[in-house]
């Protein structure tokens, strides 16, 4: 059965295989840093590195003016990744034996898994996140360091115990294992938002500014609005097989004329001369042509926005077919809503960016920014928030800035940008917080820190060997 076992674990173990699948991984980072010439950043990002295949075309590696309409099959960075964390674990299984036995053995084992569950519970703990915030941003990280090198001596000692000399190495091959796994949890599970906040008003929502939804608010209720959402994978997929949507919940249902992944809007010339294909709301006056994607080198623009033409129904026949878009604002995040009259019952509907809702409210008291004295460079930006929670009886005032986050409710609030003044030469009118939820965003700091402990006890082991067999 071993041997079984040792034979069918080879090949995966092989060192030629770690080579190749490294060689594989840089060729796969230079196509997806070459592809951002044509495409934008996430959409490399998703269509390169967070899939199982990938096919690169050859007009990335030559310049714009030679036509090749070639394509190559290759791995995505998942494909990629698990092949390397099968070559790691097979690596260990074959490679790495337990050097204790008895007593010792079981002191290791103890000691390894109570270091490991203190290291999870350490970082999942607020500690990092005061230390770091009482050192005033990066200054915390010295203190950090040596804080965390007192948590990880429990699983350093019993790695030690366990594997003897190779226990160094263990920790490093344990750092690209996790490496690996925290990429992964990162892929599936992180949401990346802003929030913008006037000031002197108050902010309950973020949004994803790569993602839309169509969003039909009822506001018959005196007490709150009814809003249904249509996220935008429905809309794309309506727009292909021209099968209509029904909310539940509406009393009409939505057909997709027409979808663009980024648009721009024309407005129509007076006098009728061009037809508008809208019959209600802004549609009227203005038309949506299709938009280049942005790519990650375009220095003007950053996101798309998308634009579609919707018609909605009710029994047998169209109540009206209106043009929605983002694009449609009264100001900066702002997204005008466009008035829809179904059933008896008026309602607004919006093709807006995703919003997330929180159940706690950040007020924004002032926003500062502050740039180099005779430039343009920013120096600091902060937000001076007030934090309200009901739910946990929370309410207090915090100044988030550069290089200081708000971390709370699983999210890490960054200063991220501003909303500028109607004029050139006003000032600030808000500010834009970045708003990251990341379960995993822990994972790559333990996997640095049992690398450089690995590391530091295996060249230092090592180093102290020599210098015995010098003196001796």
């Amino acid at each position: 059965m071993r041997q079984t076992l040792k034979t069918i674990l080879s090949p995966l173990a092989s060192l030629k295989l770690t080579v190749l699948l490294l060689a594989l991984s840089i060729v796969l980072v230079l196509a997806g840093t070459l592809a951002q010439v044509d495409q934008g950043i996430w959409d490399v990002v998703h269509g390169y590195f967070r899939s199982f295949r990938v096919y690169i075309p050859l007009q990335i590696f030559v310049p714009r003016s030679y036509e090749i309409r070639s394509e190559v099959l290759f791995p995505g960075g998942y494909a990629i990744g698990a092949a390397m964390l099968v070559n790691l674990l097979a690596a260990h299984a074959l490679r790495f034996k337990v050097k204790a036995c008895g007593v010792g053995l079981v002191t290791g084992l103890v000691l390894t898994v109570c270091g490991g569950l203190l290291v999870v519970w350490f970082h999942n703990s607020p500690v990092p996140g005061r230390v770091l915030a009482r050192g005033g941003g990066y200054p915390g990280v010295l203190p950090l360091m040596v804080l965390g090198c007192v948590v990880y001596s429990p699983l350093v000692v019993g790695c030690v115990v366990v594997f003897g000399r190779r226990g160094g190495i263990i920790l490093i091959h344990s750092a690209l294992i996790l490496l690996l796994i925290g990429e992964a949890v990162t892929a599936v599970t992180a949401i990346e938002t802003q929030m913008p906040i006037y000031e002197g008003m108050t902010g309950t929502w973020s949004h994803d500014i790569r993602e839309v939804e169509l969003a039909v608010v009822d506001p018959s209720d005196p007490r709150h609005d009814v809003t249904t959402v249509v996220p935008e994978s429905i809309l794309r997929q309506a727009a292909m097989d021209r099968h209509p949507i029904t909310p539940p919940g509406l009393p009409f249902s939505i057909s997709v004329g027409r979808y663009l992944s980024n648009s721009q809007l024309v407005l129509l010339p007076p006098g009728g001369r061009d037809k508008a294909e809208a019959t209600h709301g802004f549609g009227l006056n203005y038309s949506a042509s299709a938009a280049r994607a942005v790519s990650g080198v375009d220095p003007d623009r950053t996101i798309d926005v998308p634009a579609a033409l919707i018609t909605f129904s009710q029994g047998q026949g169209p109540i009206g077919r209106y043009l929605v878009s983002p694009h449609f604002q009264t100001d900066a995040h702002v997204v005008t809503g466009q008035r829809l009259v179904a059933g008896g019952k008026a309602y607004t509907i919006y093709l807006r960016f995703r919003r997330y809702y929180k159940p706690y409210s950040m007020h924004l008291i002032k926003f500062n920014h502050d740039v180099y004295p005779g430039t343009s460079i920013p120096r600091n930006f902060s937000s001076e928030i007030r934090l309200v929670d009901p739910r946990r009886k929370i309410d207090r005032e915090i100044n988030i800035r550069m290089n200081s986050p708000l971390r709370y409710g699983g999210e890490t609030y960054f200063q991220s940008s501003w909303i500028p003044g109607t004029r050139e030469g006003d000032p600030d009118r808000g500010t834009v917080l970045m708003a990251v939820r990341n379960p995993g965003w822990t994972i790559p700091y333990v996997a640095c820190a049992l690398g450089a402990i690995g590391l530091v006890f295996q060249f230092g082991a090592s180093l102290i060997r020599f210098l015995r067999r010098q003196t001796s």
